[in-house]
């Protein structure tokens, strides 16, 4: 008789056990690297509008680690658009550890006609500035200088004021389109815009307009071919008057058209209020905000309608609640809407949006979004209702009571905290 042969354990078990070893294995059993740069700024950057790679090539004298928790300083940038058609970004530099309660913000503002580069440049600028006073007890020091550019005199910027001319108006058109095509299909694309805005402390106005034509074509064997088309443009105008830190008022006209809607033109006033429980000026890092509105919409169809209309005013109003966080744990925004006639309380529409990006533990983040939309106010449906062809090229909206959309996604790294190497070989 012979014997059983001794177990062995799969390589894949091994290796599994072994990479969760390493895992959660304290920093003392981790590679002495760690430990020996403890005497360098260590710098975690949290920014959705910086390119990584340029500023560690530009700001060299810090250690930049993956994990915001290895960090000595955490910085959180935050960017909003001025009325310009710029940006104002916002620098918050968190110190963690030895510089705890440490923390400071910087701003700067960048033109409409601002490059990349030059955005990145400034970026970089503002970047070092904030970070020598931390690096100001470190051994770095020696190796840091300031430099220093005289700037313009009063007499200079009140001229360049003067010659701008503008009055605060900018202006703003876009055109594009796609082709392609096969053998047997082809897809035209065409859109364009235009914008016309004014922004300032006190009022707020903007002036819209945009269209969008697509075009297929698919071709069969023995067969005519099958052509279609769908078409949208919209104007809009918005005056909006600020009541404060906390409050404005505002008011919209629109005026559009969608074959896929089956409107030929509606149009659209509205009138309302708006609250934010947080000041507007910290709405890049927070805002909790109620705006109710009250108006008419008038649509005259393409096709007589469900309801046997070919044209209809619609008297409405709207709840919006909305709210956004973006904070060093990450961020999380969340909408709300309710609209209804008032003439008909029971065509309605009632929306849910959310979305959420939060760094669980070390390593370990959540990503969660979703919408569902309950719908009881599709009253532009043609009576004829869609053909085959109209369906599946969605040529046509299709009648429905809701609507939904989720995403989950979780992610984890581990091993190495540094982050400093640039290495562009080979990218794609």
């Amino acid at each position: 008789m012979t014997s059983k042969p001794a177990h062995r354990p799969r390589t894949g078990a091994v290796a599994g056990a072994l990479l969760l070893a390493l895992a959660l294995a304290p920093a003392w059993a981790r590679p002495a690297e760690a430990r020996q740069r403890a005497s360098t700024l260590r710098i975690y950057v949290d920014c959705a509008a910086c390119d990584f790679d340029y500023l560690r090539q530009h700001v060299g004298f810090v250690e930049y680690v993956r994990d915001r928790n290895a960090a000595d300083v955490h910085l959180l940038v935050l960017t909003e658009t001025t009325g310009g058609g710029g940006r104002v970004w916002t620098l918050m530099f968190i110190g963690y550890d030895r510089f705890r309660g440490q923390n400071r913000t910087l701003e700067f503002a960048t033109p409409q006609s601002a490059t990349q580069d030059d955005q990145r440049r400034e970026l970089a600028r503002v970047f070092r500035l904030g970070l020598v006073v931390y690096a100001a007890g470190m051994p770095v020091l020696d190796q840091l200088d300031v430099t220093w550019r005289e700037a313009a005199t009063p007499a200079d910027a009140e001229l360049r004021r003067s010659d701008d001319g503008w009055d605060h108006w900018v202006f703003r058109i876009d055109a594009g389109g796609d082709l392609s095509g096969e053998r047997r299909s082809r897809f035209e694309s065409f859109r364009y815009a235009v914008s016309a805005s004014r922004v300032t402390e006190g009022w707020k106005l903007n002036v819209s307009a945009a269209n969008q034509t697509d075009r297929r074509r698919f071709e069969f064997e023995g067969e005519a071919p099958l052509d279609s088309e769908r078409e949208s443009w919209d104007a809009e105008l918005l005056l909006v008057r600020s009541l404060g830190g906390h409050w404005a008022v505002g008011s919209k006209l629109s005026l559009s058209q969608s074959s896929f809607a089956n409107t030929d033109r509606s149009s659209s006033a509205r009138a309302g209020i708006e609250v934010d429980l947080f000041p507007y000026r910290e709405s890049s890092r927070r805002s909790l905000t109620a705006q109710y509105t009250v108006g008419a919409d008038r649509h005259e169809y393409r096709e007589v309608t469900v309801y046997d209309k070919l044209e209809e005013l619609v008297p409405v109003h709207e709840l919006d609640l909305s709210a956004g966080f973006r904070q060093p744990w990450g961020a999380l925004t969340a909408r709300g809407t309710f609209s209804q006639q008032l003439e008909h309380p029971d065509r309605h529409r009632a929306t849910l949006w959310g979305a959420t990006d939060v760094q669980v533990a070390s390593g370990f983040s959540v990503t969660i979004y979703g919408e569902y939309s309950r719908i009881r106010d599709q009253i532009s449906l043609p009576k004829a209702g869609a053909t085959r062809d109209e369906v599946l090229l969605r040529l046509q909206e299709l009648a429905t009571n809701y609507s939904y959309l989720v995403g989950v996604g979780v992610s984890y790294s581990f091993g190495s905290i540094f982050n400093s190497v640039v290495n562009p070989r080979f990218a794609r």
